[in-house]
């Protein structure tokens, strides 16, 4: 029961964390992106390598860090499309630095780095676009970040309470035990029923591209659960880090969120949204 609790206490904490600061504008928003992304990359980096020099975890995030920050200032028309390119050129000069720090394990660490930031900095960085998305004219709106959210904790949510109460048939027990095709259903099928009415809801995007996200909520969600089950099943970790109670790491809560941002900003583009 105090489990329970401390997960509820802690859950009810992120989610006005997250909504209140996209209600408050997008400065705000961003900077809870740059913590949450920086302690997430910090855990990723101690999971896949517990032994991994201080210098290269530092380089590591500094790249992540330059890269949500450079993404949030072009996306917000503060900053030109060129400054992409220069944003990259920083962070290919710290994988530079990282090869003089540890000889031997120079293209292992640079590797490990790489990896985090595409795993971790990138879909956050991604996130910015779809805060300034061009069916907003580029102006700063809340309402289709804050449906992906919703999506994503509608879909853990009942992806839990359905493989809890009926869930017989394991999703992928070698990586993940307790996961359930009847949970992966149940976790769809809420998140399929919510998104038909989402654009009434939020008045952003139509009923189809709702119904599309939902899809993607639903599909990359569940690929996104096992990534980080997969790390942390290979160096015998439960979880990322201890840093929310009853949850574990900042990792473990936006596990999901990693894998579906990265998809919903593809379509966005495909589609001119």
């Amino acid at each position: 029961m105090n489990t329970i609790l401390k997960r509820t206490v802690s859950g009810i904490v992120y989610l006005i964390l997250i909504v209140g600061s996209l209600f408050t504008g997008s400065v705000a928003f961003v900077v809870l992106l740059l913590c949450i992304g920086t302690i997430a990359l910090y855990e990723f980096y101690k999971l896949a390598d517990a032994t991994a020099a201080s210098p290269v975890i530092v380089t590591g995030l500094v790249a992540g860090i330059v890269m949500i920050a450079t993404a949030f200032l072009v996306s917000s028309r503060i900053l030109d499309h060129a400054w992409l390119s220069s944003g990259l050129f920083l962070v290919l000069l710290l994988f530079v630095l990282t090869l003089f720090m540890n000889h031997q394990k120079a293209s292992r660490n640079v590797a490990l780095q790489l990896l985090g930031i595409v795993y971790v900095s990138l879909p956050l960085a991604a996130s910015t676009y779809i805060i300034f998305p061009k069916s907003f004219q580029y102006e700063y709106t809340h309402r289709i970040m804050l449906g992906i959210f919703i999506l994503i904790w509608i879909n853990d949510t009942f992806a839990y309470l359905t493989g809890i109460t009926i869930g017989r048939h394991r999703l992928y027990e070698k990586i993940s035990p307790k996961k359930s095709w009847e949970g992966v259903a149940g976790g769809s099928l809420f998140t399929m029923v919510s998104a038909f009415w989402m654009s009434d809801l939020m008045n952003a995007l139509t009923r189809k591209d709702w119904l599309v996200t939902a899809i993607i909520v639903s599909l990359f969600g569940v690929f996104g659960d096992l990534f980080e089950s997969v790390i942390k099943r290979e160096v015998s970790a439960k979880d990322s880090g201890n840093l929310i109670p009853g949850h574990g790491g900042v990792l473990d809560r936006i596990d999901s969120m990693l894998f579906v941002v990265p998809v919903v900003f593809i379509y966005m583009i495909l589609n001119n949204l």
